[in-house]
């Protein structure tokens, strides 16, 4: 009996060494993905005294150690396009981000002072109100966006617009302004269909029928706009006026039906030709109808992307390859955006998966049609709101 409690305590004892192991391991891997712990230079000039040419620097490394986590996170095309805005909201409010920081060592040289600071930012923070400010992450799938744009210029009867009676109409001189700006941030614009037969809806297409025919279309997203142009009352010598246009755009989310924002946006320029000034002042407006939405739909496709929800993933031609199922759920299991995966049933020649992912299907679709396995590859052959499906195909 002594023996047998000596075993027990024993291995007791063991049991919970592993736990906290374990427990340890789990944490610190947690803390690594909130805190990012950087060495970073600050330099400042002396100017007063050293203790304030020493703070000065300090305050430097700090600002450049949120700064390296801002550019790791993002494209260099965004940073170079969004810098003010991530001046102005990330780099002058370092202290938000600012977890821990110490002075490791400095140098004097002349009136010059450097200073190596560890600095830990929380990283989680920094994401977040990227999101916030409509900032896409480096790795962000994009959503894919149909445009619905009526545009009637100064001299025309009414307003033309590609999903009416009339097949020859294109897009639009603002709608082809709002693509450019939105694309430009990163956006997939879909192209307008090419109807051999017109669609045959009014200009104000109640919001079912948009969203049943941006679904259709493959859209993520549907901007519903119209613009119109005219003369303005300021002349100038008589021959050159003012011509004003307006455009209102609405943004809906096509999977919920969903409102994600509305935007109203002006434009004057002054011409003496009535149809090109009017262009001008459409594609002015769409430009920037286009830069106010595409911030609010990142912001609101971002927040969506970071609710975790639960997909079905299926896979077919398992039978005899389970080895390449289990590479399969191995690299599901690995992708950015998974926080679980559970077997829920596994048949002859088939397996059901549920996965915790933070994104859209099409998204979780995206990031594993980018996978390359060796000796088989994958067929996704459907993807809906709630389901991925995939084949194995042997080679």
């Amino acid at each position: 009996m002594a023996e047998h409690n000596l075993l027990y305590g024993w291995i007791r004892r063991v049991v919970l060494l592993v736990v906290f192991i374990f427990a340890g391991v789990n944490g610190h891997a947690q803390d690594d993905r909130t805190v990012k712990q950087l060495n970073v230079l600050g330099t400042a000039v002396i100017q007063k005294n050293v203790v304030e040419g020493r703070q000065n620097a300090v305050d430097d490394a700090l600002v450049a150690a949120v700064g390296r986590v801002v550019v790791e996170m993002l494209t260099g095309e965004t940073v170079v396009r969004r810098f003010k805005l991530i001046n102005d909201s990330i780099l002058t409010q370092k202290d938000k981000y600012i977890q821990n920081y110490r002075v490791l060592t400095e140098s004097k040289s002349g009136n010059t002072i450097r200073t190596l600071v560890q600095v830990d930012v929380a990283v989680e923070r920094v994401s977040r109100d990227l999101s916030q400010l409509g900032i896409a992450l480096a790795g962000t799938v994009y959503p894919r966006i149909l445009l619905m744009v009526a545009e009637k210029n100064v001299t025309d009867a009414g307003f033309s617009y590609w999903w009416g009676d009339n097949s020859g109409v294109r897009r639009t001189i603002c709608e082809q302004a709002m693509a450019k700006s939105l694309q430009s941030t990163g956006f997939e614009i879909i192209d307008p269909p090419d109807l051999s037969t017109p669609l045959g809806l009014p200009i104000e297409v109640p919001e079912t029928q948009i969203l049943a025919l941006a679904a259709r279309l493959g859209a993520d997203v549907v901007v519903a706009a119209n613009g119109s142009a005219a003369a303005a009352p300021n002349t100038m010598g008589g021959t050159i006026t003012a011509f004003e246009s307006v455009v209102q755009a609405r943004a809906f989310n096509v999977q919920s039906g969903q409102p994600i924002g509305r935007t109203q946006q002006k434009s004057v320029v002054s011409g003496q030709d009535a149809v090109s000034a009017g262009r001008d002042a459409l594609s002015a407006a769409g430009a920037s109808v286009g830069d106010a939405l595409g911030r609010k739909i990142m912001i609101a496709w971002q927040q969506e992307q970071d609710r975790s929800a639960l997909v079905q993933v299926e896979v077919e031609g398992t039978g005899g390859h389970i080895a390449s199922f289990v590479r399969l759920r191995t690299a599901i299991a690995t992708l950015s955006g998974v926080k679980d995966l559970k077997m829920q049933e596994m048949t002859a020649d088939r397996a059901n998966m549920a996965v915790s992912y933070q994104g859209s299907t099409r998204s979780l679709a995206d990031a594993l049609l980018l996978k390359t396995f060796s000796g088989f590859g994958i067929d996704i052959y459907d993807v809906t709101p709630e389901s991925v499906h995939i084949r194995l195909v042997h080679q």
